[in-house]
């Protein structure tokens, strides 16, 4: 398989080392890139500022991208409405929430709900 390795071709995979679409999602990645920058959410906590990047060019809303099934969200958040500013709060400070791996390249990302997705971006 044809491995991209321009130095503009880092794939950014934000997602969650538990979980098991994840660990799939890492092995799709570097099947398809040589240049994996993989970033665990559980230890290193995403800034403001690297949220609204992801939000943008996903062109999503955070509350898009919380996972409704956890029981954090169940017991905590369900049937409340918050600003993005503070959906993207709980998204930094609870990782766990996010419903998928998301894949980052240049200005495209994805939301890998598959992780093939990731032969998309």
């Amino acid at each position: 398989m044809y491995k991209n390795t321009s130095l503009d071709s880092e794939i950014q995979l934000y997602v969650k080392a538990n979980c098991s679409k994840s660990k799939k999602a890492i092995a799709y990645a570097k099947s398809h890139s040589n240049n994996v920058n993989t970033i665990d959410l559980s230890k290193t906590k995403g800034t403001g500022t690297i949220w609204l990047s992801i939000l943008a060019k996903l062109n999503k809303s955070p509350k898009q991208l919380l996972d409704k099934s956890q029981p954090y969200y169940q017991e905590n958040i369900k049937g409340r409405d918050f600003e993005d500013r503070d959906w993207t709060n709980l998204l930094m400070n609870n990782p766990e929430l996010l419903r998928s791996p998301i894949a980052v390249r240049g200005n495209r990302a994805i939301i890998l709900d598959n992780p093939t997705d990731i032969y998309r971006i």
